[in-house]
């Protein structure tokens, strides 16, 4: 809508423009046809004068001066000056006029370039008027003499009015059905537009709900191919699963099944987020979530005890189980350009996971190397992982129940 605005402002200045220089054009063409008239009738009402004047003498001669004053007269002209070659006044119709020098740019133009030009001014009685300065060419086109006519602006302009008024409406209603055409066209496509973009961002901000805060930040930074880098980092991560969720979902309808999924993986979200972790995703009745940056560690711990305490308020149907681990995960797409994954993988997932599976319900076991403050925790014990050779040193920490 901007870019039609300026398109017309600019269209319609262009037109203003135009419009003004070929007025002038016409003030100067109908300038250069009156002076030639009054050079004709002067030039048979005195001879010899005029000889003189086009040989560039001018005379001082009041056979000449009557003779341009009787044009003034014939040709009603508001005023009429002479200048010669030195832009002195060989000749105004106002007699105090007569022997001065004129030093306008407008008459020095004329003299130098061979050629009309106009200037418009206001008279002390405030009428508005053209200066046309018309030159007299002698046979090999040199200048002997310059005119200064004066014609009134509003007369000739309203001349010119009533002669292209007839012209110019039909293109100028044209112009004014086309102009509202297309600003009704360009305002509904500007509406059609804001409305795809409004849905686009609807579907992305749906379509990011899907998958982690990491996996948008890594779409964003892909290359023009679609090629998204993997990146090796140490992440604290969070894993959890429902206890005996198997025997609760072939006891319960499909419907208080997703029921129960939703309500707590609302209040896990919540709790991960709330202390700057990210979903990696949702696994049926568990979920894998990973914290970066400063006290990483404390931060996950911080989130599994608020979703146990919260589950326990809740009094869920059933309970869940807790890992947090810390350690060096590889974050990557995996799968086919037409189905990706963007994910964490590397044996520190497999141990958060192990450690979940080691969590009763209700229960939070963490690496005894992620505790800054092990106050509220039981005494360390050493847990075999499968799969691993070295075991590892745990702690365990139970939600109160509520009272």
């Amino acid at each position: 809508m901007p870019f039609l605005v300026l398109f017309i402002a600019i269209l319609v200045a262009l037109t203003v423009f135009g419009t003004r220089q070929a007025t002038e054009a016409i003030y100067l063409d109908l300038a250069q046809r009156r002076a030639d008239t009054i050079a004709r009738a002067v030039s048979g009402a005195a001879p010899v004068a005029w000889a003189d004047l086009m040989a560039g003498r001018p005379p001082d001669s009041p056979e000449l001066r009557q003779a341009f004053a009787d044009e003034v007269h014939e040709l009603k002209l508001i005023r009429l000056k002479v200048y010669d070659l030195q832009r002195r006044t060989i000749y105004d119709s106002v007699a105090e006029g007569m022997g001065k020098v004129e030093e306008g740019p407008a008459l020095r133009a004329a003299i130098e370039h061979a050629g009309p030009s106009a200037v418009p001014r206001v008279e002390p009685d405030g009428t508005a008027v053209y200066e046309l300065y018309v030159p007299l060419l002698d046979s090999r086109g040199r200048v002997q003499a310059v005119f200064e006519l004066y014609e009134p602006i509003d007369s000739l302009d309203g001349i010119l009015a009533r002669a292209t008024a007839a012209p110019l409406i039909v293109p100028a209603v044209l112009m004014a059905l086309l102009v509202a055409a297309l600003w009704q066209l360009v305002g509904r496509a500007q509406s059609d537009i804001d409305a795809r973009t409004r849905a686009m961002v609807v579907l992305r901000q749906r379509l990011e709900t899907f998958v982690s805060a990491r996996a948008t930040q890594a779409a964003r930074g892909s290359d023009s191919g679609g090629t998204i880098p993997s990146r090796r980092l140490v992440l604290s991560l969070l894993y959890s699963d429902v206890r005996s969720f198997t025997g609760f979902a072939e006891s319960s309808s499909p419907e208080v099944v997703v029921a129960f999924l939703n309500r707590l993986m609302t209040i896990q979200v919540r709790a991960i987020h709330d202390h700057g972790g990210d979903v990696d995703k949702l696994i049926g009745d568990a979920l894998l979530a990973h914290f970066s940056g400063e006290d990483a560690a404390r931060r996950a711990v911080a989130a599994g005890r608020d979703i146990l305490e919260a589950c326990a308020a809740a009094e869920l149907p059933r309970q869940i189980g807790i890992g947090v681990f810390t350690g060096e995960v590889v974050a990557g797409a995996i799968g086919p350009a037409e189905r990706r994954d963007y994910t964490v993988i590397g044996d520190s997932v497999n141990v958060a996971a192990r450690l979940c599976a080691a969590a009763s319900g209700g229960e939070l076991v963490v690496a005894a190397t992620d505790l800054a403050d092990g106050r509220d925790f039981a005494a360390a014990e050493t847990l075999y992982v499968k799969g691993r050779r070295d075991p590892l040193s745990v702690r365990r920490w139970r939600a109160p129940v509520p009272t």
